[in-house]
């Protein structure tokens, strides 16, 4: 009897849906008694029995997916565009997950390749979006070296970083595919297979192996238009460069347009967090300064918002726009 309940509940952990991370935590004892009511005679009496505890197993699973909504765009050739992927782990434990990128996609029109100085990597809370130098710069990824740990049900975002090769016409597709791996699945485990136990906790392979994986697209256009965001500058109000109450932090944001061609109605909006107040009359665009005002010029603040706005955009191209805000 005690085998058989041990069975059936490893049994729909290996089987669980990613609904199941937020429910038992592994290890956790599952204790049930069964109380019996009965009259002899008139005389009311009572029992009950108890199961020995059945330990619920660490389930080894994970789910990646694409983020950007649409086919990123890129210039052929290009040498850093990012893919965006969010790593989620669906087991119900912590778990080590190994990242590996395949660029060998079939059904495409090409592959892309690694970028340099790495092919993936891993967003480090500072900024949103893909920052690849900076104060606030994403970490790159080695294998071994800093495989992603996740609490059951946290989530990590990866970008895939790749180049572009040069020849691609215009509406060419080319795809590449983040694959996550527990660092505890054995080769070829299938799911439901015990792989082993942690203080009798029995460790098993769930959904998937263990392992997940999501592709996303590159799309040659005639232009590729990117932006990239970094903190180019910190002052404190001892003088100094760390990032207090009262500090003025100098943001930079650098619009790119790549390949041959012309953008059009090209806007850049930037709304402030509450923990920043914007520094009146701060904004420059490539050095000259603009008004704060909605006027004539090409940038404005209004309602807790920087926002510049470009007509057109003819690649290649290159613009900084830089405003100041003080952290509160």
């Amino acid at each position: 009897m005690i085998v058989r309940w041990v069975v059936l509940v490893v049994g729909l952990l290996a089987g669980m849906s990613a609904a199941w991370a937020a429910g038992t935590p592994a290890g956790s004892a599952i204790r049930n008694t069964a109380v019996l009511n009965y009259s002899i005679g008139g005389t009311p009496s009572v029992a009950s029995a108890s199961s020995l505890p059945v330990i619920v197993a660490r389930v080894l699973a994970v789910t990646v997916t694409w983020q950007d909504s649409t086919a990123v765009p890129s210039a052929s050739p290009d040498t850093l565009r990012p893919l965006a992927f969010v790593v989620t782990n669906t087991g119900n434990a912590a778990d080590t997950f190994r990242l590996v990128r395949n660029n060998a996609v079939a059904g495409d029109q090409f592959d892309p390749a690694d970028a340099a100085p790495a092919a993936i990597w891993l967003e480090s809370g500072g900024q949103a979006g893909f920052q690849s130098s900076g104060a606030a710069a994403d970490t790159m990824y080695v294998t071994g070296g800093n495989d992603i740990t996740l609490a059951a049900d946290a989530s990590r975002v990866v970008f895939l970083a790749s180049a572009i090769p040069a020849g691609q016409p215009t509406g060419a597709a080319g795809r590449a595919t983040l694959s996550a791996i527990s660092t505890a699945v054995g080769a070829g485990a299938a799911p439901g297979t015990q792989v082993g136990s942690v203080a009798d906790v029995p460790i098993v392979v769930g959904r998937g192996g263990g392992q997940a994986a999501a592709t996303g697209t590159y799309l040659v256009s005639s232009v590729a238009v990117g932006i990239a965001k970094s903190v180019a500058a910190v002052r404190d109000p001892a003088g100094g460069a760390n990032v207090t109450s009262g500090a003025v932090l100098t943001y930079r944001l650098v619009l790119t347009a790549s390949g041959a061609g012309t953008v059009t109605g090209v806007t850049v909006a930037d709304p402030l967090p509450a923990t920043l107040t914007y520094v009146p009359g701060s904004i420059t665009v490539d050095g000259a300064a603009r008004t704060d005002a909605a006027d004539g010029d090409d940038s404005g603040y209004a309602a807790g918002t920087v926002q510049t706005t470009f007509p057109t955009l003819t690649a290649p191209a290159s613009r900084a726009i830089e405003f100041k805000a003080t952290v509160n």
